[in-house]
């Protein structure tokens, strides 16, 4: 019965298409995207504790961190709107040194008196950043001591010990020289970071109780040192392009036309600090060396006490959110997170670039704003390269994600769609358009007997599982023979072969298809002969059809349509009525012919006769595919049609011949029953 006649037309289809293995299901699905979700994860974890660890402990990233934030807050914190009235600076400079007959140390003699004039001027305190380590003429030692003790207010005097290359003799005379003065004492000594640059202060020194020169000096005028270490805090130059304090040579003042009003006018009420600005001497590496507008590279020692001494009396706090505090920490884990989030995502590859560029960019922009407000300074190279490395990262594994997704895709609709038209769609996706072409294909119809009373007969299980594995050996057979499912349909299933590849021997492939279908069909039913499984029968027809995409815009179906597809049906139907098992029609044993080889030749065939069909108005040239019928019983039966052909008055005894000699031919039994009616051609109604 053909699925076109068949009551079981109206069944629902398999549950599942057949397959040897077990099909994907939106299970795996889900777990691809939990395995995305959880790489994604994965990666921003574990670049964020990369980058978090290698710029803590690595010195070529610290190095490579240093420059973008002494950039973010040197150049870009604000200007200082006027120099800061609390300090002064005096320096010893190489005129200076030229007034005197030795340039070290220090003549101690002009020391005094610039102490005087500061004293009388009525400055707030003074630190001496200048090293008093040796003995010098003694009257001028004397005369520096007197003054330093005649200063009515704190004196810091720079103080060093070994680590700064004293000597033990060194050593004791300054510690000697300090007692005798009266001064308190102060360390000098700057920190420097790994790279050599100077970024850092610190109040305290391991292994002495001695303070800093800035805090020395706000302990002495009891003030409280906050912040007490940490980033400093660089004083930018005012908005009219003045230095961030009052910088003067220390020999102006002893000029002898300056009046003495105008040294209380200068310096009263402040903070003096004297010390050397020379090239060769206490000159240090320091951020503000990225500042483009400074020519000397190079800060001196003095300059450097200065602007922590005035941080501490603002109490200002370097809010710097590097990898070694959470915030930083945090930035980078963020940027890590979006930057594989990024690369993990479905767009195209330029959007993802734009995303990078634009994600980068915000990013940086954030930064800029934050350290021209003054801060807080985000973490720039670690949170960008967690960003760049991250969305690398997340692209090889969208990549690698997707192709196993698109294998998950490629699988999946296999077992609903024929492979080769989903191979179609991936390289073509106007294949999705509706429409069709007209072209010619080979139709296989396949139908078992009685199977609606058998489905009637079997549990429901039992029903699916044969019929199922009934369906598993089918398909093998189709697709080794590179046909192509068009639909199953009840117990029924319709094969094309040349519709959704160019396939030029697809009447032979069909008609070989149709014989191994035949084959395991019997072997099938044998095994399951306790469950009443009955034949399979089939039909084979070549024709033109069209072929395409047929439904709405909704919902379609890739099918065949046409008069070709209609006679492969009634081909499969007439098997009943002929009472043989496959029927091919002349066209498709022309075809199939043409195009045989010996490595690959056509199953025999017996002429049938021409049929008429239900629907057609003329008779189909029919052929019978039959393996089991020996060589020599086929040569007669032959024999005989020819007869009916030629020599029709002679055709009934040919017939009866063969009927009597008792061998079961369902095509003899037919023909010798024609004849005996009466009818003399090979046209059967």
């Amino acid at each position: 019965m053909s699925p076109v006649d068949s009551p079981d037309a109206a069944k629902p289809l398999t549950p599942e298409r057949p397959g040897r293995r077990r099909g994907p299901t939106w299970r795996d699905a889900r777990r691809l995207v939990s395995a995305r979700l959880l790489l994604a994860l994965a990666i921003a974890a574990a670049v964020s504790f990369v980058a978090v660890a290698g710029f803590r402990d690595t010195q070529a990233l610290r190095s490579l961190e240093a420059g973008p934030n002494d950039r973010l807050r040197v150049i870009l914190s604000p200007r200082s709107e006027t120099q800061d009235p609390r300090i002064t600076i005096l320096t010893v400079t190489e005129d200076t040194l030229a007034l005197f007959p030795y340039r070290s140390p220090v003549d101690r003699d002009y020391l005094a008196r610039l102490i005087d004039l500061l004293g009388e001027a009525g400055v707030r305190g003074i630190a001496l950043d200048i090293l008093i380590d040796q003995a010098t003429e003694p009257e001028k030692d004397a005369a520096l001591i007197a003054a330093m003790r005649r200063f009515d207010g704190p004196l810091i005097l720079a103080w060093a010990d070994a680590r700064a290359g004293l000597r033990p003799q060194q050593e004791a005379f300054l510690e000697a020289f300090t007692e005798a003065s009266g001064a308190t004492p102060g360390f000098a000594t700057v920190r420097y970071d790994d790279d050599g640059v100077v970024r850092r202060f610190e109040s305290s020194l391991e292994g002495t109780e001695v303070r800093s020169l800035p805090a020395s000096m706000l302990e002495a005028t009891g003030l409280p040192t906050t912040p007490e270490e940490g980033l400093i805090d660089w004083r930018r130059e005012t908005e009219d392009g003045a230095t961030a304090f009052q910088l003067l040579p220390s020999h102006t003042l002893l000029n002898p036309a300056l009046p003495a009003a105008m040294f209380k006018a200068w310096f009263g009420g402040r903070y003096v600090m004297i010390g050397a600005d020379l090239e060769q001497t206490d000159r240090h590496q320091t951020s503000l060396a990225v500042d483009p507008t400074i020519s000397n590279r190079t800060s001196a020692g003095v300059l450097l006490h200065a602007h922590v001494l005035s941080q501490m009396l603002d109490g200002r706090v370097v809010e710097n959110w590097s990898v070694e505090r959470w915030e930083g920490v945090a930035i980078v884990t963020g940027l890590a997170a979006l930057g594989v989030l990024i690369g993990l995502s479905n767009l195209s590859f330029l959007l993802k670039l734009v995303g990078l560029a634009l994600g980068g960019a915000a990013y940086v922009g954030v930064a800029v704003a934050l350290a021209a407000d003054g801060g807080p300074y985000p973490p720039v190279a670690p949170a960008l390269l967690a960003f760049g490395v991250t969305f690398g990262l997340g692209g090889a594994a969208e990549a690698f994600l997707s192709s196993r997704e698109k294998r998950f895709i490629r699988e999946a609709f296999s077992h609903y769609l024929e492979p080769a038209m989903v191979d179609r769609l991936a390289r073509d996706r106007s294949s999705l358009k509706l429409g069709g072409e007209r072209r010619e294909i080979s139709f296989i119809f396949t139908d078992v007997a009685g199977f609606t009373d058998m489905s009637e007969r079997l549990e429901p299980e039992v029903l699916s599982e044969l019929l199922n594995e009934y369906f598993d050996g089918i398909a093998d057979i189709i697709a080794r023979h590179d046909g192509a499912i068009d639909k199953f349909i009840g117990d029924a299933v319709v094969a094309l072969f040349g519709a959704l590849t160019d396939e030029p021997e697809h009447a032979l492939n069909a008609l070989r298809c149709a014989a191994d279908m035949d084959a395991f069909a019997e072997a099938f039913r044998a095994e399951k002969a306790h469950l009443g499984l009955g034949v399979t029968r089939i039909g084979v027809h070549t024709g033109s059809a069209s072929v395409g995409n047929f439904g709405g815009r909704r919902r379609f179906d890739y099918t065949a349509m046409g008069d070709a597809m209609n006679t492969a049906a009634r081909l499969e139907s007439v098997n009943k009525r002929l009472g043989t098992r496959v029927t091919v029609s002349g066209a498709t044993r022309e075809a199939a012919l043409r195009d045989a080889r010996p490595e690959k030749p056509a199953p025999p065939l017996r002429p049938v006769g021409r049929v008429h069909l239900k629907g057609k108005a003329e008779p189909v040239e029919v052929w019978n595919l039959d393996r089991e019928t020996p060589e020599a019983q086929r040569d007669a039966y032959e024999r005989a049609f020819a007869r009916l052909r030629m020599a029709p008055e002679s055709a009934p005894k040919a017939f009866a011949a063969l009927a009597a000699d008792g061998t079961p031919d369902p095509l003899v039994a037919l023909h010798h029953s024609r004849l005996q009616q009466g009818e003399r051609d090979d046209t059967i109604t």
